[in-house]
């Protein structure tokens, strides 16, 4: 159960590259006209519990990632990143390269530095090759005013995204 005692379910908020459902609690769910999924989170019993992430991930497709990097003309492979930030309308974000390689012709090649920005329809709606893998990692929503930062997890396989840009 979320903090506002609505059972939890799994959400689906992308489905064939668009929207299909935003996280929401009570409130937001009255103010346009649904029902709460159970995305109400508090980090304290003295916090507003507000709609937030939970375990968050891309589900596997049928890919194997090294299928994924031999079919890729030209794109970078993030193996690890150093922050997911996105803006509060959720519509672009940016994702510092901790660990990136410059893909050229099927080939791993060179290190790559700086960050992938990109749009959230951008991101997801050219997501074209999902990894048999599945790997999650630990890490926070961080949110509100008093901040709140809460735990969850996030992941999924190796994925391909066309026509994302490096700013270095």
């Amino acid at each position: 159960m979320d903090d506002e005692g609505v059972v939890a379910r799994p959400k689906q908020l992308v489905r064939r590259g668009e929207a299909a459902e935003f996280i929401s609690n009570r409130q937001y769910a009255a103010v346009i006209g649904g029902n709460s999924n159970a995305g109400a989170r508090a980090s304290a019993f003295d916090r507003e519990p507000i709609p937030r992430m939970s375990n968050t991930y891309l589900e596997p497709g049928d890919w194997k990632p090294g299928e994924i990097i031999s079919d890729t003309r030209r794109g970078i492979y993030m193996v690890s990143y150093t922050e997911w930030n996105i803006n509060d309308t959720r519509y672009s974000g940016r994702y510092g390269i901790l660990e990136g390689y410059l893909i050229e012709n099927g080939e791993v090649k060179h290190p790559v530095k700086g960050f992938v920005e990109v749009d959230t329809p951008e991101l997801w709606g050219n997501v074209d090759a999902v990894g048999r893998d599945f790997q999650l990692f630990v890490g926070t929503c961080g949110k509100g005013n008093p901040s709140q930062g809460i735990p969850v997890t996030m992941g999924g396989p190796t994925f391909r995204s066309r026509s994302l840009r490096v700013v270095t």
